[in-house]
């Protein structure tokens, strides 16, 4: 028999937390990009030969990135409410087992 107990309300919170984190990740990466959108709209770069050169790169990996911030938080937020399910399933089970085991004590 394990001797690991799980707190389910501190487990519980943490899932909340990691939620909100992915939340709050998401916000910031779309408070970003609007910001790095809004600095880059006329090239900073120029628009000669070099400067259109860059801005055909440039685009498609802003785009990216961008895109690949939006996920982070995505991707931190589900596993926020993944880890709530979790929570909530082996405190199920634990309270299951414990019925069990009194059941079988009484017997």
């Amino acid at each position: 028999m394990s001797d690991l107990e799980l707190d389910a309300a501190r487990a519980a919170q943490a899932a909340r937390d990691l939620t909100d984190a992915g939340a709050d990740l998401r916000a910031r990466a779309r408070a970003a990009a609007t910001r790095i959108q809004g600095l880059s709209t006329a090239p900073p770069w120029g628009t000669g030969r070099i400067g259109a050169a860059f801005e055909s790169r440039y685009r498609e990996i802003e785009s990216r990135l961008l895109a690949a911030a939006e996920r982070t938080g995505t991707q931190v937020e589900a596993l926020g409410e993944s880890a709530t399910v979790a929570v909530r399933r082996v405190a199920a089970t634990d309270e299951t087992n414990e019925e069990l085991i009194q059941k079988t004590w009484q017997t």
